[in-house]
C-alpha cells in the first residue's frame, strides 16, 4: 500500500466524538456571559450618573445609597417581597387564563380554515390596540378589584399564544400527514400525535414572549387600579411620590427578576421535554 492511500485512509478513519463538557465547563459557558454583561451595564450606569449635576444625582443612586435604604432596611426588604408575590400570584393568574384559551384558538384556527380568516384580523387589532384606552371600560364593567388586573395580564400576553401555536401547526411536515392519511387516520388523531408534538417548539417560543410580559402587564395594571393588595406597581408609585428613588430601583430590579423567572422557567421547561429530539431545546456540545 502506497504512502498515498495510507494518508487517505488516516485521513478518513472514524473518530471518536468528544465527551460531553464538564459542569466546570457548562457553569462557565452558562454564567459567564451574563456576569460580563452586568458588569458593562454597571460602568455604563455609573458612567452616565457621573455626567449628572450634583442637584440631580439623587436620579440615579449609587451603591451607598442602595445600601442605606434598601439593604439595610429589613421592614423594606420585608414589604419587597410580600408585593413581589403579589405581582407574581396577578401574572400567573393572568397565564392562566391567556395560556388554555390561546391553545384552543389555535387549534380552531388551524382546524377551520374560514376560523382563520374570521379571527386572526381581529387578534391583530387587539394587540394593537393600547390596553390603557380600554382600562376605564374594565373598570366601569369589572370594578377595581383583583380579577381587573388579571384580566389586563391575559390581554397583553394572549397574542402571541394562538400565533405562534398556528405557526408551528401550519408547518408540520407534509408528509408526516400523508402518512397518518395513508393510515386513515382522524383529524385528532393526527393533531395530537403530529400536530402538537410537532408544534410544540413553537408554542413554547410564545409562552417565553407572553411570560416575560406578565409580569410587566401585573404592575401596569396595578398602576390603574390601585384599589385592593398593592404589589411592585404600587410600591413604584409610592416610592416615587416619596422621592424614595433607592427603592424605587430596588422594586424595579424585583420586577425585572421576576420577569426573567418566568421567562427561565419556560425555558427550562422547553429545554426538558424537547433536549432529546428538537434543535431548540439541544443540549451544549
Amino acid at each position: 500500500m502506497t504512502d498515498t492511500k495510507v494518508a487517505k485512509i488516516t485521513r478518513y478513519a472514524a473518530r471518536p466524538l468528544p465527551g460531553p463538557p464538564s459542569i466546570a465547563r457548562r457553569m462557565t459557558r452558562e454564567l459567564l456571559p451574563p456576569v460580563l454583561m452586568g458588569i458593562v451595564i454597571i460602568i455604563a450606569y455609573h458612567a452616565l450618573r457621573s455626567t449628572l449635576p450634583e442637584h440631580r444625582l439623587f436620579l440615579m443612586p449609587d451603591s451607598h445609597g442602595m445600601w442605606d435604604q434598601v439593604l439595610t432596611k429589613p421592614d423594606f426588604l420585608t414589604e419587597l417581597f410580600t408585593r413581589s408575590l403579589t405581582t407574581i400570584s396577578i401574572a400567573l393568574a393572568g397565564l392562566l387564563i391567556s395560556i388554555p384559551l390561546g391553545i384552543v384558538l389555535a387549534i380552531v384556527m388551524f382546524r377551520f380554515y374560514v376560523m382563520e380568516k374570521a379571527v386572526f384580523p381581529y387578534l391583530v387589532a387587539l394587540q394593537s390596540i393600547p390596553v390603557m384606552a380600554i382600562i376605564p371600560l374594565i373598570q366601569s364593567a369589572i370594578g377595581f378589584g383583583f380579577f381587573p388586573k388579571v384580566l389586563i395580564v391575559a390581554l397583553f400576553t394572549f397574542f402571541a399564544i394562538p400565533t405562534t401555536l398556528l405557526l408551528g401547526l401550519k408547518s408540520v411536515d407534509r408528509n408526516i400527514i400523508n402518512l397518518f392519511k395513508l393510515q386513515n387516520a382522524s383529524w385528532w388523531v393526527m393533531l395530537k400525535k403530529a400536530g402538537l408534538p410537532s408544534s410544540a417548539p413553537t408554542l413554547f417560543a410564545g409562552l417565553r414572549i407572553s411570560g416575560s410580559l406578565a409580569v410587566i402587564a401585573a404592575i401596569v395594571s396595578e398602576l390603574f387600579f390601585l384599589s385592593g393588595r398593592g404589589g411592585l406597581g404600587q410600591l413604584l408609585m409610592n416610592a416615587k411620590i416619596d422621592f424614595k428613588y433607592e427603592q424605587m430601583y430596588a422594586a424595579l430590579i424585583m420586577s425585572s427578576a421576576l420577569s426573567i423567572a418566568v421567562y427561565l422557567m419556560f425555558n427550562w421547561l422547553g429545554n426538558r421535554l424537547f433536549s432529546n429530539w428538537h434543535e431548540s431545546g439541544g443540549k451544549p456540545q
